[in-house]
């Protein structure tokens, strides 16, 4: 699934039209990272036998390039190996951060964790338990599609534990900081902050607009208006492509209006879903904003599924009802089979999970008392 595509055509993934954009900057000059005649014709020289159509073009905002900046050096089949390793980092980084091998779990409050008792052994990691976490994401189609392809999801996986890790911690501005990090795949957690924001977490919220405007005026600045004519050209054309929407619900209803308005309730019912869960943990909070983007998202395939694995280990954490923890094998399975399914039943399963955690949770009879 991953070694032996890669193994037969190493170019032959995403990351290398990050590689071209990264080029493309640093030889013609970032206000022509979207030109699509220079993506094509250094997709020739890499890909002399491929085809350059609508799949094969860079479409990332210009941070996902300057990160990769630094692996051209590499050469590009060197940056699609290096790139895989720091995935795979990025991966045991996030289940460490989930898991933690120390028997004291981050955070004090009660409403923020459950009693130590019912944390320590399964979150520090003890046994095989959160091995399995671990092994079941290395297993899963979704993550393992992502590999293939040398997508970010990953990374951003990564990103959105530490910031939740950093919430947890009592550092808000700082988990916000990192939660801004994620655009450089921005669709993967795109109702993440209004969630928080409705959620009462505004400190977080301020965090990641801080963060995220930060690099979207960098971006403007480097580009200039040319630079940004050509990327809002080539996403109203890319949003026209059926694969970019195929994961979606436009596959129930179909493009363009009936899916902006489906989107448009999906992000209101997450954010009345965030205020009924105000006093919940930063982890279901978290798990809400990153299951919402993916029952909402007008731009979706099936390795951006590979968010969802954070969002059941956050979901994990909480007192559940035994049928909502075996729901998650629902959401596994359709993923996992979701080419021959068809995408209808995993949009079902991961409509029934959004709307488990817009339900107000109930409190233990400690947080109900401190609070």
């Amino acid at each position: 699934m991953v070694v032996v595509p890669l193994r037969a055509d190493i170019l032959d993934n995403d990351l290398t039209f990050v590689y071209i954009g990264a080029r493309i900057g640093l030889e013609h000059g970032w206000s022509h990272l979207y030109s699509l005649s220079l993506q094509h014709q250094l997709f020739a020289q890499l890909r002399p036998h491929a085809v350059f159509n609508d799949d094969e073009w860079f479409v990332s905002p210009p941070p996902f390039a300057w990160l990769v900046l630094p692996l051209s050096g590499f050469g590009a089949a060197g940056a699609v190996y290096a790139w895989l390793a720091i995935s795979l980092a990025a991966l045991g980084v996030a289940w460490l951060l989930c898991f933690p091998l120390s028997p004291h779990p981050c955070g004090t409050s009660p409403l923020r964790t459950r009693p130590a008792r019912h944390l320590i052994a399964p979150l520090r990691g003890e046994g095989a338990f959160a091995w399995l976490w671990l092994l079941g994401a290395l297993a899963w189609y979704p993550v393992l599609y992502g590999l293939r392809l040398a997508q970010p999801d990953l990374l951003i996986l990564a990103l959105v534990a530490a910031a939740w890790r950093l919430a947890d911690a009592e550092k808000p501005y700082l988990a916000g900081a990192v939660l801004g990090l994620s655009v450089i795949k921005p669709q993967l957690t795109l109702f993440l902050p209004l969630v928080l924001l409705a959620s009462g977490r505004w400190r977080i919220a301020v965090g990641w607009a801080v963060s995220a405007g930060l690099l979207a005026a960098a971006s403007a600045a480097l580009i200039g208006g040319q630079g940004l004519s050509d990327y809002v050209n080539l996403l109203n054309q890319a949003r026209h492509v059926t694969n970019n929407r195929y994961f979606t619900l436009a596959f129930v209803l179909g493009p363009d209006t009936p899916g902006y308005v489906a989107q448009a309730v999906v992000a209101v019912a997450a954010m009345v879903g965030a205020y009924l869960n105000r006093y919940s943990s930063h982890a279901r909070v978290f798990a809400l904003g990153i299951v919402a983007t993916s029952v909402g998202a007008t731009y979706w395939h099936l390795q951006d599924f590979t968010i969802l694995a954070l969002a059941a280990w956050l979901f994990w954490r909480e007192e559940l009802p035994a049928w909502q923890r075996w729901w998650l094998l629902a959401v596994a399975i359709t993923a996992e089979f979701a080419w021959p399914l068809t995408p209808l039943p995993v949009l079902l399963a991961v409509g029934v999970w959004f709307g488990c955690l817009i339900v107000r949770r109930r409190f233990s009879a400690v947080a109900a008392s401190a609070a």
